[in-house]
């Protein structure tokens, strides 16, 4: 059993801890809710396009600007990875089972500490098909996972602040893979006391057989029966349904419905793999695979549904999805030749859905922050380090260059108090952020209201203009409450 000593900080009336690091700072008003929930989320139409990459290529030697994609992952966190200039890079920590009771994780220790310094403000996915019984799978049962997912949602968290941990990652959203997740839920709240904490759910949606190799091992090809649940079978399909659309819609709002009756509707879902896994000899030539390909595109574009989707992405169904594969050919959907590394039918097929889509930019402030963390009034003024951090959730770089971000001490439209200098940013888009600082000196006691306007010539074309300005409420308190609590 694995524990963790927290601090718990308190903030009181005319009292606020004092602390080391970063204070994560909200807007003013809960009418001026953050706009760019909307840059982590709302991405523009293009940033929602990903492509998946075989484990652990770097995938800089291929074209992929005729695809437009937002992000891709290649089932790794590196430090280093170089990925496509203005493509979201995922980095996925992949888990393994050491015994009944213990785990253990890749990259692990330094190595994954400098990978989350290296991205900050990443997605992080926990786990790939950690319910598939296979070698090259993740294979662990619910209650390791729950235990590994506590451990690694701190770490991360602690390590970065704006990062944000993604669960799940199944192999396709059927009952019997949602009641893995029910299990994985009970053992977290079983040993930890509390809900699983999430910043978004993954899955991936390809549709195979659930037949356990155990009992039936001439028909189980597929997905298996997840660990740590002694099934002989699930649901059974067959090959021909491996492009069946109605299965993959109908998955995808099972899922929306488990997340709904979880207490999960208000976080986002990205579909993180799926395509057509068999083979042009199995009858799934390119013209099969495009079709697939364009519907489900089509769909996962459009489908919103008021009473499961996500109320922040104007309740569309899922947030980002991710196409299976680039250039692997031992499946099928290859979007490169491996060979020549040129795309292939069907990767002109993607370009193609992706080309008439309109570009955008859409630059915001999203958080602020304060060093020290909990500024603490000891009867002389301040010196108080403000970071902003600032946001693209178009899928442009800035067309203009370098946009301008201003901090002021009061309402700028009111006379307020400029602090420090212009300062500058680059963005590449698709929810790439950067962090911009001021020194603020001269600061006295109590609640202090910062503007952070960015783009404040506006130099930089963009889709919404009214986003452009956020204030935050800078708290320096004049006394200390310092409140330990021990937790699993």
């Amino acid at each position: 059993m694995r524990y963790m000593r927290v601090l718990i900080l308190c903030v009181f009336a005319t009292a606020i801890v004092a602390a080391t690091g970063f204070l994560s700072l909200r807007p003013a008003a809960a009418g001026n809710a953050s706009p760019v929930m909307a840059a982590a989320q709302n991405n523009a139409p293009l940033c929602r396009y990903g492509i998946n990459v075989i484990s652990g290529q770097t995938f800089t030697n291929h074209n992929v600007s005729p695809l437009r994609i937002g992000w891709y992952l290649n089932y790794r966190s590196t430090a280093n990875t170089d990925h496509p200039s203005g493509v979201e890079f995922v980095p996925v920590i992949r888990l393994s089972q050491t015994s009944e009771t213990d785990f253990s994780y890749t990259p692990n220790g330094t190595a994954l500490t400098n990978a989350i310094l290296a991205h900050p403000g990443a997605r992080w996915l926990i786990g790939n098909e950690p319910d598939r019984r296979t070698s090259i799978q993740d294979n662990v049962e619910p209650h390791i996972y729950a235990a590994a997912y506590h451990e690694l949602y701190h770490l991360i968290k602690q390590t970065d602040p704006t990062a944000r941990v993604v669960a799940g990652t199944i192999v396709q959203p059927t009952p019997l893979r949602l009641r893995y997740l029910d299990m994985v839920l009970d053992s977290y709240h079983h040993a930890f006391g509390s809900e699983m904490p999430v910043d978004g759910w993954s899955i991936h949606n390809f549709i195979l057989n659930e037949v356990s190799c155990s009992y039936d091992p001439a028909n189980c090809w597929g997905a298996d029966v997840p660990p740590g649940i002694d099934e002989p079978y699930g649901e059974i399909v067959g090959i021909d349904d491996n492009d069946n659309f109605d299965m993959f819609t109908e998955r995808v709002v099972r899922f929306r419905q488990w997340m709904k009756a979880r207490g999960y509707s208000n976080k986002p879902l990205y579909l993180s793999e799926y395509g057509i896994l068999m083979p042009p000899d199995f009858g799934f030539d390119a013209a099969r695979v495009n079709a697939y390909m364009n519907k489900t595109f089509d769909y996962l574009t459009t489908a919103t549904d008021p009473a499961l989707g996500y109320p922040a992405d104007g309740y569309r169904l899922v947030q980002k999805w991710s196409w299976y594969s680039a250039t692997d050919q031992n499946y099928n959907g290859w979007l490169f030749d491996s060979s020549t590394q040129q795309l292939t039918s069907m990767g002109q097929n993607f370009a193609a859905h992706t080309a008439g889509i309109a570009s955008q930019n859409d630059l915001a402030p999203w958080r602020l922050n304060t060093t020290p963390g909990s500024p603490h009034f000891q009867g002389s003024p301040l010196s108080i380090k403000l970071t902003a951090h600032v946001a693209n959730s178009g899928n442009l770089a800035a067309a203009s260059g370098p946009a301008v971000v201003r901090f002021y001490k009061g309402n700028p439209a009111q006379g307020g108090q400029k602090i420090g200098g212009d300062q500058v940013v680059n963005l590449s888009g698709c929810g790439s952020s950067a962090p911009v600082s001021v020194t603020w000196n001269g600061v006295g006691p109590g609640p202090h209201v910062i503007y952070v306007v960015v783009d404040a010539g506006n130099a930089v074309t963009e889709t919404n203009e009214a986003n452009n300005t956020q204030a935050f409420t800078v708290f320096v308190g004049t006394q200390q409450t310092f409140m330990p609590r021990i937790t699993r």
